[in-house]
């Protein structure tokens, strides 16, 4: 019997792995496909490999500034799609490399927990097998949905892992259904690789989340103008027919387009819908059920991830295979905290943000003031030709005591965990203010946003 069955190795499957092998436990693992998940294989790192060759052309425009002269270049978007399958072909290498250095057996095929301590695994070729575990964790992830008459085929509307697995060259034109995290960032990819973009967003904004403030969504609204990338508020795609190779489509506003590609982007739900054959708890939406130890009804069954009602990103994921394995195998158990959870999106900008933003605060009847400050006079920013782009504050009115922020530009994923310490810390904006940044750095950027709090306002 193992320690430990892993049925799932995305974020959260892997870092069980890690967690566990660390602690010398005997463990097994199940995946029914490349190991490492959704994240590694078909969303986070190679969106990140994508979004870092189309933010090096837009700074083709600027290499002159630097005497670089360009007289010409090319855009060849399969080399980036080989060089991609590079990138995280080496990352899957190296954990099937630890898998096998640790003589960790990895039993390839769908995992369906029968009993307690029991996982079928049912092979590519059919065949079947048990294994026992005295503890198993859910970390299956979750799967695109599909919305309305949109049928997901995988040659003419495409859902995001088939964009990854299947568009080895981009289509002339393609439109996105859905204006939320994963269409803005795969349209401002597929725009600068010269794809004519048009994203259409039922809601009345891009990035249509309580999380992300209203003043981010027109910032990055304005940006997508410039570029030329066309979005549709408020509107949905009302029908579309294939003929010769195009699709056109009608959409609500009456507008009709003819494009290459669909491409449906309009989120995830979880993948349990075979998981069990014991009645593990589940929701009306397909979450399971856990408790704050990530305990399913069965108290050596445990889950984390996508496969749970909470925040649907790889670090939370990581973050809740940590708290899981504690607890299964450690005595002072660990609840689950989700107060401080940090996230960024890559897309025309890196935009990240952690604890409350204003709007937030007011429905929880936290009186705020803010600090705002534009990279525009960051001297970091103005050498790199990253200009674009602000930070804010957000700080309880009395205390002063940080409460949240918004960063949007670059390093943005990078200083929103500057500002997570601090939120965690309880520090408030003189502190902030009085702390000594290196100069010249973006980090900067955090001393400025308090001055008017402060110090007081340069302009009254």
């Amino acid at each position: 019997m193992f320690d430990l069955i892993i049925i799932g190795t995305g974020p959260g499957g892997y870092e069980a792995i890690m967690t566990a092998l660390r602690m010398g436990l005997n463990i097994a693992v199940v995946e029914k496909d490349k190991l490492g998940g959704n994240c590694l294989n078909r969303a986070c790192i190679p969106t990140k490999y994508f979004r870092t060759g189309a933010h090096l052309v837009e700074k083709l425009n600027v290499m002159n500034e630097y005497g670089i002269l360009l007289s010409d270049y090319k855009l060849d978007y399969t080399k980036a799609w080989e060089g991609k399958e590079k990138a995280v072909g080496f990352l899957r290498r190296s954990l099937e490399q630890l898998l096998k250095a640790k003589k960790t057996p990895v039993y390839k095929g769908v995992g369906k927990i029968i009993g307690k301590n029991k996982v079928e695994i049912t092979k590519l070729d059919g065949t079947k097998e048990t294994i026992d575990g005295k503890y198993i964790l859910i970390a299956t992830g979750s799967v695109p949905v599909s919305v309305g008459n949109i049928k997901i085929d995988g040659e003419y509307v495409l859902s995001t892992e088939d964009y990854m697995d299947k568009l080895i060259s981009l289509p002339g034109r393609v439109l996105v259904v859905g204006g939320g995290v994963a269409g803005c960032e795969l349209g401002y990819i597929m725009n600068k690789y010269q794809t004519e973009v048009h994203i259409v967003e039922l809601m009345d904004r891009l990035l249509p989340s309580p999380i992300i403030s209203k003043e981010i969504s027109r910032f990055l609204q304005r940006k997508f103008k410039k570029l030329g990338i066309n979005t549709y508020l408020n509107t949905t795609l009302d029908e579309y027919k294939i003929e010769n190779g195009e699709i056109r489509c009608k959409l609500s506003n009456g507008e009709e387009l003819t494009v290459d590609k669909i491409l449906l982007s309009v989120g995830r739900k979880p993948n349990t819908h075979s998981i069990d054959s014991i009645g593990i708890e589940k929701d009306e939406k397909g979450f399971i059920k856990v408790n704050e130890y990530l305990q399913t009804n069965y108290d050596n069954i445990y889950a984390c991830g996508d496969v749970l009602n909470s925040p649907m990103l790889a670090h939370v994921a990581s973050y809740e295979a940590r708290v899981a394995v504690n607890n299964m195998f450690n005595k002072d158990k660990e609840k689950v905290d989700y107060s401080l959870v940090p996230w960024a999106i890559f897309t025309a900008y890196e935009i990240a943000h952690v604890g409350l933003n204003e709007e937030q605060a007011k429905e929880k009847g936290i009186e705020t003031v803010s600090g705002y400050y534009p990279y525009t006079y960051n001297e970091k920013a103005v050498d790199e030709h990253e200009s674009e782009g602000f930070i804010r504050l957000i700080f309880e009115k009395n205390s002063q005591k940080i409460i949240g922020a918004s960063v949007v530009g670059i390093g943005a994923s990078e200083i929103i965990h500057e500002v997570a310490f601090a939120i965690k810390n309880g520090y408030t904006a003189k502190e902030l203010h009085e702390f000594i940044y290196f100069h010249p750095s973006l980090s900067e950027i955090m001393i400025y946003a308090t001055y008017d709090i402060v110090v007081g306002k340069l302009f009254r």
